[in-house]
């Protein structure tokens, strides 16, 4: 079975137990036991929680009360936890082809016969290869026995463990649990965080944040676990932490966002009808540019946590900085070397000690301070601790000429970089807990995204990672302030239904602000909802506030709703508040235009003319409103203006055809049109269709309907003859 398939079917089994379908759940795994064999050990520990489970059914329909009713529930719920995390593991290991299979071969034989020596050579705080051998032993583990359990505690309190090694560790438990749930690994992260080491803590909150989130339906039933979630809240800098933590895995929806678009968030376009004549006159063109009005200028988009260096840097190092992850593709292609070979060498923090990293500087260049640079390389927070290395890696076997040039390059950036490390927000303790976070999130998506055998792993990042939906974080993390800004960052990067809920869910929560709605409204909007969109910007409008962007919002959704009255209505109330808006007065015209106002149309069209001179754009529809009105030299006048200033296409072309035409300058009209032919780009067809489009107008100016026919095939005749030789 495809480790698709086997997280498919075991994430329905939980969907059981966590909806209180337990008979379905039973007959499901005992089905699933049934087509295994090496499951049917389970048999036995099935048949047991169905008796349990029978006799409390029983108890719970007779007038006898039983005070333990809910207790027992909740173990039998735990059992079936189990027992569906042992077929997972099973089902694993009879995949004998598996890579991990192999690791926990060796690693079992390994760590049996020389536990003692592990221990005692991490405990020394040698940072050792044998860190790498309990990392695998964790990793690689199920539910943990006593004794390998007593070898952790004793590393927590250990006051001699390097931080290093209690990294690797705390990556171990955080990626094991993930794989498979074990309370007592989840403890031992809340163990490391408590204990405080820099560079630990940070990384054991971060496991703590995304194990909560990934089981947080499963926690429940953990009464120990739930008091220190609710604990942990209380920590001063909690909130600060957890928002941090949550930012940063949102912004890696982002590392492949093209392909995430493609595959998870095609959104099917609303078909939107509009009249043939927008699309000639390029009414949309007029807005594109000068007139355009989208986002509400009053939102602010700013978080606390992002630091000023956004001013100082380009736009690369601004999305760096913020926590964007734009080094994945350059980077995923070092990950080769044999270094990456080893498991525990995707998390191993970077520090300039490492023996590896000695190793690839061996080389003697004069001048050149490896020492220096390698503790710059250190601190840098523009890389991931993964790239550093894969960096170090790649150096290593350069040629000596390259390998010169790419180090003195890259030490003056990162000497720049660093330099306004040191003067900027990054020497507050704060920000630097949140680089140690961001690098750590992008450690663990290297390994989950890039790893050779990650269609083995479980990997929390292909789930939707809606953290903010989660039962855990919204009955005891919940903060408005920290909703706030998930909701600003899904919203700034785009993804609109993410969006809609936590703002949605904000409002539930009693906050009660207009950019809420607005946003929500907005976010609708852009998905192309417009029903639901104009049912939220109608309640932002109840605010009282912004009345002329929420006006103008109300108008769009009218308009792309066909209702053209309202349309205009809100149209004009924003034309109240601000009478010289070029956006609106266009806007007023294309309505007008819309339902056959050509008279009103022009008024406003004549007004975006007035007040932007410089806007070309602008001509052509005041050129074809002043045709329909029969005022042809006004009509002549707009289209010349746009032939002299380029902007003439061959549709402008043939309405001013028609208006020579109408004036009864024959011989202009045709050469008007043959220049409409050599400027078409779409194919004869279409141009006849568009040319018959506008037959009622010819008509009502004197042209017959026979004449119309006549002068088609005139313009077209060349080409017959042509085919005909």
């Amino acid at each position: 079975m495809e480790i698709g398939q086997l997280k498919i079917k075991i994430e329905g089994f939980c969907k059981l137990v966590f909806n209180h379908q337990l008979s379905d759940a039973f007959n499901e795994i005992n089905q699933t036991i049934d087509e295994h064999k090496n499951l049917l050990y389970l048999k036995d520990k099935v048949r047991k929680q169905v008796e349990i489970y029978t006799n409390l059914l029983k108890y719970s329909f007779t007038n006898v009360k039983d005070p333990e009713r809910d207790s027992i529930y909740s173990k039998i719920l735990n059992a079936l936890y189990g027992i569906i995390d042992e077929i997972k593991l099973s089902m694993i290991e009879e995949n004998k082809y598996w890579a991990i299979n192999t690791i926990r071969q060796e690693i079992n034989f390994d760590f049996q016969t020389n536990r003692e020596i592990i221990e005692k050579s991490i405990l020394s705080g040698n940072m050792t290869s044998e860190s790498n051998k309990l990392f695998k032993k964790i990793w690689i583990s199920g539910v943990m026995n006593d004794e390998d359990l007593a070898v952790i505690a004793r590393i927590v309190k250990s006051k001699e463990t390097s931080w290093v090694d209690e990294s690797l560790i705390v990556s171990a438990l955080t990626i094991s649990s993930i794989m498979n749930f074990d309370e007592k690994k989840l403890r031992f992260l809340f163990d490391f965080y408590y204990k405080g080491i820099n560079k630990v803590w940070q990384r054991a909150f971060v496991g703590i944040v995304l194990i909560v989130y990934y089981y947080s339906p499963r926690l429940r039933e953990y009464p120990d676990i739930i008091k220190r979630i609710k604990l942990i809240s209380k920590e001063k800098d909690f909130q600060k932490n957890l928002q941090y933590v949550i930012l940063q895995i949102i912004r890696t929806k982002d590392t492949d966002k093209i392909s995430r678009k493609l595959h998870e968030e095609i959104i099917p376009e609303v078909a939107k009808f509009k009249p043939k004549i927008e699309e000639k006159l390029r009414l949309d063109d007029i807005l594109k540019d000068q007139f355009g009005e989208d986002k509400n200028p009053d939102w602010e988009m700013v978080f606390e946590d992002s630091p000023q260096l956004f001013s100082k840097l380009e736009e690369f190092s601004k999305m760096q900085i913020e926590g964007s992850d734009v080094f994945m593709s350059a980077f995923a292609l070092l990950k080769h070397f044999d270094f990456f070979k080893e498991p525990a060498h995707w998390f191993i923090p970077f520090y300039k000690e490492n023996k590896d990293v000695k190793e690839a500087f061996r080389f003697e260049k004069e001048g050149f301070n490896s020492d220096l640079f390698l503790e710059g390389l250190e601190k840098s927070a523009f890389l991931c601790n993964s790239d550093k290395y894969s960096f170090i890696m790649n150096i290593r076997y350069m040629p000596d000429v390259q390998k010169n040039m790419m180090l003195e390059m890259f030490n003056a950036e990162l000497e720049s970089m660093n330099e306004l490390v040191k003067d900027d927000e990054l020497v507050n303790k704060s920000m630097i807990d949140k680089y140690i976070v961001n690098q750590y999130i992008q450690d663990l998506y290297r390994f989950y995204k890039i790893h050779p055998n990650r269609i083995e792993f479980t990997d929390i990042f292909d789930d939707k990672l809606d953290l903010f939906n989660s039962e855990i974080f919204l009955n005891w993390w919940f903060d408005v302030e920290l909703y706030k800004n998930i909701g600003s960052l899904y919203f700034k990067q785009e993804y609109y239904n993410e969006a809609i809920s936590v703002y949605n869910l904000l409002i539930e929560k009693g906050f009660n602000e207009q950019s809420a709605f607005e946003k929500i409204a907005y976010s609708y909007q852009k998905l192309g909802d417009f029903e639901n969109a104009l049912s939220y910007y109608k309640k932002s409008e109840l605010f009282d506030l912004n009345l002329s962007w929420t006006y103008k919002k109300v108008a769009l959704c009218y308009r792309e709703l066909d209702n053209n009255e309202k349309a205009i209505d809100y149209y004009h109330k924003a034309e109240e508040i601000e009478p010289e808006n070029l956006y609106v007065q266009a806007n007023l015209g294309h309505i007008h235009l819309r339902v056959h106002d050509y008279e009103s149309a022009l008024k406003h069209y004549f007004k975006v003319e007035y007040f932007a001179p410089s806007n070309t754009k602008i001509l052509r529809p005041i050129a074809w409103c002043s045709f329909v009105l029969g005022r042809f030299e006004t009509s002549i006048k707009y289209y010349q203006k746009l032939i002299e200033h380029n902007e003439a296409s061959y549709a402008d072309y043939i309405g001013l055809g028609h208006v020579y035409w109408c004036m009864g300058n024959i011989e202009n009209a045709v050469e008007t049109y043959r220049n409409s032919l050599l400027l078409a780009s779409s194919g004869n067809v279409s141009i006849k269709k568009d040319f018959l489009e506008d037959k009622e107008y010819l008509i009502k100016f004197g042209i017959l309907s026979f004449e119309i026919e006549l002068m088609l095939d005139f313009l077209f005749l060349d080409q017959v003859n042509q085919n005909l030789l």
